[in-house]
This record gives structure tokens, C-alpha cells and sequence, in this order.
């Protein structure tokens, strides 16, 4: 009797895995439909209103750059505007995908001047602080869904807060990463820095 109750309980536990695995195929099947091809999901956001785009911004840096564009290899002269396909400087990582949401900017001298001048140039609201802390700080006592570009000693990327947390979105120079989303806190490039610029995106 003992023995027939575990053969049951290994083809429950059996089943039950196989359900679990069958459900994250469905899952992953689904993420993949949803993922349309880049140029076309573009496409679709230029469809949106000037106040509609206004209001889906925070999740489009949130959200669907990092979804593309994570892991997209990082070099020096790296100037890609598509996902996936070559390699991404810090700077061209922000004015690209900017340029990809609508905003008219000429993303080729931005991206290849200090971030001080990309900042000033897009940002209201520019605030200096010398530590990671006070920089944390100040964004989560500001209010949610916003976005906001970060210049440091020499790179630069977005930040974003979702609730308590705070993100670093950035083309990663540190061993050639590329495109990563990081808790401010954990994130090597953003620590190692001695100086923080930030200005709230404005659009």
C-alpha cells in the first residue's frame, strides 16, 4: 500500500511538471507573437497622438527599449538604429532611441558631445549631486512615471522609476555588456562615477 501511494504521488508531481513546462511554452509562444519586428512597432507608435506619446513615454524607455535592445553589444563608435544588429555607444543608445520615438532632435552631434550638452539640450528640472544616494534620493521624492537622462564622468543613459525602485537604462561600456536595465543601486557604471547630472525628459 505504501508503495502504490508513492508510485501515485510520482505521476501527480509527474503531471504537474509537465503542465508547469506545457503552460511556459504557451507563455513564451505568446511573448514571441507579442514581440513584433522593430521597424513595425515603431510604426505604431508614430500612429499615436502628441498627447498620447506624451503619456506612454515612461514605458517606452521602461518598458519596450530595454525588451528590443538588451544586450545589443556596446563600442566606442558603436551607432546602431536597430536592435540586436552591430554595436551602441552610450550616446547614440539615448539619442537613437529618442529619435525612434519621434522626438526631432539631431542625434548624430548630440550623441557625440558631453552628455551635459544632451542634457541641457532635452532636459528641464537639472539637478547635481555627487553621490549615487542623493541621486536616488531625489528621484524616488519626485513624482512616478518619469523619465529622466543621467550624465556621469563620461557616460550617460536613462534612468526610470517603477514604485520603490530605480533603474539605470544604459548601453553598458563595462566588458563591452551593451544595452542593459540595472537597479541604480547594483549598477557598476553608475557607482564607479564621482559626479551625477540629471534633467527630467521632456517632450
Amino acid at each position: 500500500m505504501k508503495y502504490l501511494f508513492c508510485l501515485l504521488c510520482l505521476i501527480i508531481i509527474g503531471c504537474n511538471k509537465s503542465k508547469v513546462e506545457s503552460d511556459n511554452d504557451v507563455i513564451s509562444e505568446k511573448l514571441e507573437i507579442k514581440k513584433i519586428p522593430y521597424k513595425e512597432f515603431l510604426m505604431s507608435i508614430n500612429k499615436k497622438t502628441a498627447e498620447e506619446k506624451k503619456s506612454y513615454l515612461f514605458k517606452f524607455i521602461n518598458y519596450d527599449v530595454p525588451n528590443y535592445w538588451m544586450g545589443t553589444p556596446w563600442s566606442f563608435n558603436g551607432t546602431s538604429r536597430e536592435p540586436q544588429k552591430s554595436t551602441i555607444a552610450c550616446g547614440y543608445f539615448v539619442t537613437n532611441t529618442l529619435t525612434d520615438f519621434g522626438f526631432d532632435i539631431n542625434r548624430t552631434y548630440l550623441a557625440q558631445q558631453a552628455s551635459s550638452v544632451m542634457i541641457k539640450k532635452l532636459c528641464k528640472n537639472i539637478k547635481y549631486f555627487s553621490s549615487r544616494e542623493d541621486l536616488e534620493k531625489y528621484i524616488l521624492s519626485a513624482n512616478k512615471n518619469q523619465v529622466y537622462i543621467v550624465g556621469l564622468d563620461f557616460h550617460t543613459g536613462f534612468i526610470t522609476r517603477d514604485n520603490k525602485d530605480t533603474y539605470f537604462i544604459h548601453s553598458n561600456y563595462i566588458k563591452n555588456k551593451g544595452v542593459a536595465k540595472e537597479l541604480t543601486q547594483a549598477s557598476q557604471a553608475l557607482n564607479a562615477s564621482k559626479t551625477f547630472m540629471i534633467g527630467t525628459l521632456n517632450y
